[in-house]
């Protein structure tokens, strides 16, 4: 039934009118899924412009491959790294065969990823197109589909070849080090704020200990002897503040169970672990040192073997030349005062006999002098010696010396004594040979524990080699004596000179068991 014109159909309305409401709201949300979708799909563009934009200008390598290693993609950088021309090239090779030098090494790859879903910095070799190979660190992870399902992995790789050839240089480098610092004839040892930092076996050896590690972390002084500590950590200071120092020296060491060995140290700055530090070398010296005490030994006896047939020799002369030539003077007078008058000529004769025999008498007494003076004996050392000056400059007019003598309340031992005049006898016989000079100084002084002789002259002087010795000439006997007579005692003996500028002899001896 057709309703009238103007007539309502009752009950209709309200169902249209709901039924555009639903299809509004469906529109609505249909559009608001539609700019969610829009929304996503620019996020994922963004997305994937910001990753196409990471893979094509990553520096490292970034491939994509199938669960197989079938390479997928590959950027830029990862055709250059595996030398190819272009990733047409590289797309689509199997990675197990065609990459990986050795192909167990992409089994332990694969079991990583199944284990823990991705790797990181897995090292392997890489072959190029050359056939050359490559080291490399490979960090990577699965790549799944829309259903969480593995379809192949992606990630990077950076070529290390440069590191670790570097680092195996390094190794060998290092190797080298080892070998030769372990197997020193030689203790070394890094020691920084007088702690031990490094010890080598040989040093620990030395020592006496069992293994380097007992004595890292030690104080550096424990194994000094006490009585050389004062001096070894004086010489430390002094190559600390200034640019040059002695670096070598000899001193006493402490073994671990107390026992003493002398050795010998050269030490130089460092930088250890970027603060400074002290490398050192020694060598045990106690078998040299030994057979220098020995010698010593030895020559001293010599020279007292030496002075005391010089003494016996000088006792023979004045004893029985001196009176046999004291009963010839006698007998010459004698016969002199028996001659009657006219016997002029003959008692001429007798005296100048007996003139003679006064000159052979004095030059005997100066002999046995020289050989070896009463007066030292007698009176000491400080007398002879003004004795001998005095004698000296009887035959030279032109020569001034100046004499001083200090410090001496009791004389001196007596091998001091004997040795420092032997001294002064050599320097003086060398001025008046050589040196030509007009003025000399000598400075006697007694400062316990030593004594110094200081002897210097204004004479040509001479270029000096080795020791303070002449260079250019033989080594004359008389100054390898005087080394020897000084080292004999324990004591030093230091001789400077150059052209023109005269020479200066300086000995010290120690004291010996006290003076007398």
């Amino acid at each position: 039934m057709r309703p009238l014109p103007g007539q309502r159909l009752k009950g209709k309305a309200p169902v249209m009118k709901s039924a555009n409401q639903s299809t509004e709201r469906r529109i609505a949300a249909l559009e608001t899924k539609l700019q969610e979708c829009r929304r996503e799909l620019k996020n994922l563009r963004e997305s994937e412009r910001k990753y196409r934009h990471l893979f094509e200008h990553s520096p490292a390598m970034v491939n994509l491959t199938d669960l197989d290693g079938i390479i997928l993609d590959i950027n830029d950088a990862g055709t250059r790294m595996l030398g190819y021309d272009s990733r047409e090239e590289v797309i689509g090779l199997d990675s197990t065969r065609s990459l990986y030098t050795d192909p167990k090494s992409r089994l332990r790859f694969k079991e990583v990823m199944g284990l823990h879903g991705s790797v990181q910095e897995f090292e392997t070799d890489m072959q190029r197109k050359d056939g050359s190979v490559i080291d490399v660190h490979i960090t990577s992870a699965i790549r799944r589909n829309k259903q969480g399902e593995p379809e192949g992995y992606e990630g990077f790789v950076v070529d290390v070849t440069d590191r670790k050839r570097a680092e195996r240089k390094l190794q060998e480098s290092e190797e080298k080090y080892r070998t030769v610092v372990d197997n020193s004839l030689a203790g070394i040892n890094v020691h920084q704020n007088g702690i031990f930092q490094y010890v080598n076996q040989r040093l620990a050896d030395m020592l006496g200990y069992d293994s380097p590690e007992e004595i890292v972390g030690m104080p550096f002084w424990e194994v000094i002897h006490p009585a050389d500590r004062d001096m070894v950590k004086k010489r430390g200071i002094k190559r600390q503040k200034i640019s040059f120092s002695p670096a070598q020296y000899i001193f006493r060491a402490l073994r671990k169970d107390g026992s003493i060995i002398w050795v010998e140290l050269w030490a130089s700055p460092a930088i250890y672990q970027g603060e400074p530090a002290v490398v050192a070398i020694v060598i045990d010296i106690t078998g040299r040192k030994e057979a220098e005490e020995k010698i010593h030994h030895l020559s001293r006896r010599l020279i007292d073997v030496m002075e005391e047939e010089s003494r016996r020799l000088a006792a023979d002369l004045h004893d029985e030349f001196g009176q046999s030539l004291t009963s010839l003077h006698f007998g010459l007078e004698a016969l002199e005062a028996s001659f009657d008058d006219g016997g002029d000529e003959r008692r001429d004769r007798c005296r100048t006999l007996a003139r003679r025999v006064e000159q052979l008498a004095d030059q005997v007494r100066k002999t046995t002098a020289r050989l070896r003076p009463d007066l030292l004996d007698h009176m000491g050392l400080i007398p002879t010696l003004e004795w001998h000056i005095q004698d000296f400059l009887s035959h030279r007019d032109r020569l001034d010396i100046q004499f001083q003598a200090t410090g001496f309340k009791r004389r001196l031992g007596g091998a001091s004594e004997i040795v420092l005049y032997r001294i002064f006898q050599e320097c003086l016989t060398n001025i008046a040979k050589h040196a030509q000079a007009n003025r000399v100084n000598i400075l006697l002084t007694h400062s316990y524990p030593k004594t110094i002789l200081v002897i210097r002259d204004d004479g040509v002087g001479f270029e000096t080699a080795e020791e303070g010795l002449p260079g250019g000439m033989p080594k004359g006997i008389g100054l390898l004596s005087m080394q020897e007579r000084v080292a004999s005692l324990g004591g030093t003996i230091d001789i400077t000179s150059a052209p023109g500028r005269g020479t200066t002899v300086r000995v010290e001896i120690p004291e010996e068991g006290g003076a007398t």
